[in-house]
């Protein structure tokens, strides 16, 4: 029988802590596999030996690029690009400053390259082009995985002494590094991602093929890609061996992991700007290939760690930080990605070679920065020294301190995660900040962390401190707004929250679809009539600026789009700002004074709806909750069917005049109840609320019992048997929690991938694949719970995270 049809009385007594676990700060997870430590095998030119013109060109090219990152991170923007314009200073051409020599040297640049940049910055004030302009190394279009005959004749005719490719334009020569070409990409690539500008992806794109045939110059000649038969072979075949890149010189092991990350983020941009399914599958060959090249070099590192391990000298493989924080970011990226998706599609790319370990991956990261959550508090001398190291300067080291603050502080937000600690997120951005005290990215992660931690003042003046001053980057500083507008319609302020959906509606491009709609639903909550026309307007717009990804449609947009369905054809919507943010997972962040007001809201509204509710419906309501025909669960193995005993005749007492999404409404109400109910009694770290408990749990059960009627907003139902679920792994009741996830996953129906249709509604959802990732994260949730009871418990007692209290301000 499904869940709810058999299931006991439940016991609310039993089973629940008095305090509250938190799930801002667990245990780290104990891993399958040791962790391997790269840094620890850079070992080159330890004996000064005299390096080729190649060489010396790469390190003055990584010394530049260091301190042109470090620009870029630090807040400025034109700074750093105007320099990576003015392309690369031969060697010889212009006098290195000290520690421009060294690959490590993060601030290092050259006399030339410093003085050209100054007098590029001051044209680029007077000078706002569009993207295509600072990315000088746009170039037609080609597949990642290309490299037709020309290119190979040119490739042999190259100088092998020099890490730059030359081309004749315009009767001068265009000196051209693999290493600022990935750079522009880069910054193109990013740049395309806060535009979400169809030119500027193909500016992107252009970009990283240029990087791609700059470092396939460079790669050794065995290693040279053959196109798409390359890219299929590799793909059928698998990993290269360690002792392929054993014997590249240090330049030629660079060049495979440019043309790799390339390939990688080509990829990814092509996927957004074709909007085309069948290109997904072309781009999956061509990642599938660039796997085999980072996979290899991984294997390659694990040999040299075995030798070292063994007393042998590793000088020779000529290891420095910037490959090592390469491959570190790239390989444990792959592990983190994969491990998100549905168990059936993890299944079949580990049978094709693919990895997927979370855990792992994050591990690896850490590792490359030497981070610890298990560490005590590092010392003032240690601080320093961390500073200092010279292992920090990997041109990629801030990459692999930014994911897994990323994951931390806000994918967790959107998909619960095991292993979450935001003190550890906050002591790695904390180093960077200091660091970069002025930079957008960190500064937002700070801001973040606040945010999740229910600090929503300090994370709104953190938002607000934050100055994107560059027009071309202006874009950049709409995330900030975005979050703000978040945290205005969490508290109930409306002025603020339409005042600064408004401004994203007029300056962003993210998503016309949902800025309408934000706009017009923030409107809609002040009540001013004389704004009635222009909500209207914006509302008949909203599904008119839907865009499709890989060709599909946005969750959040189809979302609005139906939204505003109802609003055109009703003329009402019931508390919008509270569900859209279901969306966003905003309820995670409340703290209990304002999840308190939102109670307040959301029960005034379902006094209403009650008040609309037929008197002989509410004569049902003293009959006991059965499948037989209370539900929509009538029969065996879990499908929805639809089918009750007394059918006709409930339909017919249950119609109320002029409310033909009646249903819809109360069952949306009673959801948004029990959601505020369930997230006060858990709240992190606090008291468990049985009053609040016991609510979250009559909701829930009035959603299941007039869930048949509902036409359109059927995700309310998948909801509330998953937050009935997470009440029962609250309770230890794991068993059961499984069931519901199983049902939810539709692993008991026909079908094995999407949650089964109410015959009520319209099949699928608009949140579908929201509700399946929560599911999988929550079967995840119950393996973790086993593991901990089986040991007895886990808990961070004794544990020497830096651990400075995360309590909510009430």
């Amino acid at each position: 029988m499904p869940p709810s049809a058999k299931e006991t009385e439940f016991a609310q007594d039993q089973g629940f802590p008095s305090v509250n676990g938190s799930r801002r700060r667990q245990p780290p997870p104990k891993l399958k596999k040791p962790v391997p430590h790269y840094r620890h095998l850079v070992r080159w030119n330890k004996d000064k030996t005299p390096e080729s013109v190649e060489e010396q060109q790469m390190n003055q090219d990584l010394a530049t690029l260091r301190h042109i990152m470090d620009l870029f991170l630090n807040s400025r923007m034109a700074e750093a690009e105007a320099m990576l314009a003015q392309g690369v200073v031969p060697v010889g051409e212009g006098l290195p400053i000290p520690g421009a020599a060294g690959a490590g040297a993060g601030a290092a640049t050259t006399t030339t390259a410093s003085e050209k940049a100054a007098e590029a910055t001051a044209i680029s004030n007077n000078n706002k082009d569009d993207a295509s302009s600072v990315t000088s190394s746009s170039a037609p279009s080609t597949t990642p995985s290309s490299a037709n005959k020309d290119e190979k004749s040119e490739k042999k005719s190259a100088s092998q002494s020099s890490s730059t490719g030359s081309s004749k334009k315009g009767g001068s020569k265009e000196v051209r590094s693999m290493y600022f070409e990935l750079a522009k990409g880069i910054i193109q690539g990013l740049r395309a991602l806060v535009t979400f500008d169809p030119f500027e992806i193909e500016a992107g794109m252009k970009a990283f093929e240029m990087a791609i045939k700059t470092a396939d110059k460079q790669r050794k000649g065995s290693m040279l890609g053959l196109g798409s038969v390359k890219a299929v072979g590799s793909f059928v075949v698998g990993t290269i061996g360690a002792g392929s890149f054993k014997g590249m010189t240090r330049v030629q092991k660079h060049a495979e992991l440019i043309y790799a990350e390339s390939t990688i983020l080509r990829s990814l941009l092509s996927v957004l700007y074709h909007l085309d399914v069948w290109m997904v599958v072309e781009e999956c060959i061509n990642l599938r290939h660039a796997f085999t090249i980072i996979q290899g070099l991984k294997s390659f590192m694990d040999s040299a760690e075995s030798d070292l391990k063994n007393g042998k000298s590793i000088d020779h493989y000529q290891i420095d930080e910037h490959l090592v924080s390469g491959v570190t970011l790239s390989y444990s990226l792959y592990n983190i990605i994969i491990s998100f998706l549905p168990d059936i599609l993890v299944k079949m790319l580990q049978f094709i070679g693919f990895p997927s370990d979370r855990d792992w991956g994050m591990a690896l990261l850490s590792a490359c920065g030497d981070w610890d959550p298990m560490a005590p508090p590092e010392t003032a001398k240690e601080h320093a020294e961390r500073l200092a190291s010279s292992a920090n300067d990997g041109i990629r080291r801030q990459f692999c301190d930014m994911v897994p603050i990323i994951f931390q502080v806000i994918v967790s937000s959107f998909i619960p995660m095991n292993h979450i600690d935001l003190n550890y997120a906050q002591m790695i951005n904390d180093y960077n900040l200091e660091r970069y005290p002025d930079s957008p990215f960190f500064l937002f992660f700070k801001g973040r962390h606040l945010q999740v931690t229910s600090r929503l003042d300090e994370a709104v003046a953190t938002y607000k401190s934050v100055q994107v001053e560059e027009p071309r980057w202006h874009q950049l500083g709409h995330i900030f707004v975005f979050e703000e507008l978040m945290i205005a319609m969490m508290q109930n302020d409306h002025d603020k929250a339409c005042e600064n959906s408004r401004q994203l509606l007029k300056e962003s491009r993210w998503s016309k679809c949902c800025f309408r709609y934000l706009t017009a639903v923030t409107g809609y909550e002040r009540g001013d009539q004389g704004e009635k026309k222009k909500i209207d307007n914006l509302m008949e717009k909203v599904e008119g600026g839907m865009q499709k990804v890989a060709g599909m449609n946005l969750f959040f947009e189809n979302f609005c789009a139906r939204k505003s369905k109802r609003y055109m054809k009703e003329g009402h919507l019931l508390l919008p700002s509270y569900d859209f943010m279901l969306l966003w997972n905003t309820y995670d962040m409340m703290p209990p004074k304002v999840l308190q007001k939102a109670l307040e809201n959301i029960s005034t509204e379902v006094r209403r709806l009650q008040a609309l509710l037929p008197a002989k419906m509410k004569d049902r309501e003293s009959q006991p909750l059965a499948a037989k025909d209370q539900t929509i669960e009538a029969f065996a193995g879990g499908m929805l069917g639809g089918m009750f005993s007394n059918k006709n005749a409930i339909i017919k007492d249950s119609k109320v005049a002029d409310y033909e999404n009646f249903y819809d409404d109360y069952c949306l109400a009673f959801f948004l109840q029990g959601l505020v109910a369930y997230h006060t009694a858990f709240f992190p770290e606090e008291t468990f609320n049985k009053e609040m408990c016991n609510l979250a749990i009559e909701s829930f059960e009035t959603v299941f019992r007039y869930a048949p009627l509902m036409k359109d907003d059927t995700y309310t139902y998948y909801f509330a048997h998953y937050y009935k679920a997470k009440i029962w792994i609250h309770q230890g009741r794991l068993d059961e929690a499984q069931t519901r996830f199983k049902y939810l996953l539709g692993l008991s129906n026909t079908t094995l991938i999407g949650l089964p249709g109410l015959v009520g509604g319209k099949g699928k959802n608009s949140l579908e694949l929201f509700v399946l990732l929560k599911v999988h994260s929550g079967l995840l949730d119950i393996e973790t719970a086993r593991v901990a009871a089986a040991n007895g418990g886990a808990s961070l007692h004794g544990s020497s995270i830096r651990s400075d209290s995360i309590r909510s301000s009430k």
